[in-house]
């Protein structure tokens, strides 16, 4: 008996229609991403606005905690991961809840954007602070892992955008909204594995380069 054709793998079948899901709504890819560069921007340019006792404060705070990260006296790697994950965690709830909402769209774009405004405000600080060394010390304590979280909630926003458009448009069928309920859910979870790798990056990764750095 002749053998059928080899099914494709998960892994496979997830990426294929992932790369479709991506090209057949770039736009609104396109949107977020616009949303998020304005959030770096306005975060930047707000953490240069700060006042001379706010500036202190912050500038204080941050030397501690480089001064904690090169003396090897931060929290462990598992509880650095947890606190990653219980804050990314949230903001991953609020996107789910926001796309099964039927007013959830304008909230999904504020969210957005004030993830990206807080990133901007972290390297802005940082390279006020301490100069061409801060944009080293914002390049491994931030980007390194907030670009795998942002892709992460990108993607998370983006499928929240369409399933809220969705129940606003034309609805869903009673009978297939737990299939599709489902499938919305299940996309979730690969944006919180993405949200995991981050988050190690962040708690086992990260730390030692800054280190490093500072000697």
């Amino acid at each position: 008996m002749a053998m059928g054709a080899r099914r494709p793998s998960l892994y496979a079948r997830l990426t294929a229609e992932a790369r479709t899901g991506i090209e057949n709504h770039k736009y609104i890819w396109s949107f977020l991403i616009a949303v998020v560069l304005c959030g770096l921007v306005f975060g930047g340019v707000a953490a240069g606005q700060l006042n001379s006792s706010d500036t202190l404060a912050l500038g204080n705070a941050v030397l501690q905690l480089l001064q904690s990260i090169s003396n090897h006296q931060l929290a462990s790697t598992s509880v650095l991961w947890w606190q990653r994950m219980i804050a990314d965690g949230q903001l991953l709830a609020l996107l789910w809840l926001f796309g099964v909402s039927v007013i959830g769209l304008p909230f999904i774009v504020i969210a957005v954007f004030l993830r990206g405004f807080s990133i901007g405000f972290a390297v802005g600080f940082t390279v006020i602070q301490f100069g061409w060394r801060g944009f080293l010390l914002a390049s491994i304590g931030v980007f390194m892992h907030q670009l795998i979280s942002m892709v992460a909630v990108l993607f998370a926003a983006s499928i929240a955008v369409r399933f809220s458009a969705r129940v606003q448009g034309r609805g869903q069928a009673a009978d297939r909204l737990p299939v599709a309920l489902a499938k919305y859910t299940g996309w979730f979870g690969v944006s919180a594995a993405l949200l995991m790798l981050g988050a190690i990056v962040q708690a086992s990764i990260a730390p030692h380069l800054l280190s490093a750095l500072l000697l």
